[in-house]
């Protein structure tokens, strides 16, 4: 089991939760009235804080860790 070096931001949280339920980064940005590229800055984020790279991994990973 991966553990993360340091804990997820509520921000994190919020976007991990919408990915797993298989939502684009466009429809994440509207939802959270965040520019499309920020929330490609928290993706690529939760990649490298999970080690992970791909989609995937990083929703599998989550759900490992309890946090989703």
């Amino acid at each position: 089991m991966i553990e993360l070096n340091e804990p997820l931001t509520e921000r994190e949280q919020a976007i991990l939760q919408k990915i797993a339920e298989g939502q684009s980064s466009a429809r994440i940005a509207r939802e959270l009235q965040l520019s499309p590229n920020t929330v490609l800055w928290y993706r690529k984020r939760l990649h490298l804080k999970f080690d992970v790279h791909t989609v995937v991994a990083l929703v599998n990973a989550a759900r490992e860790q309890g946090i989703i």
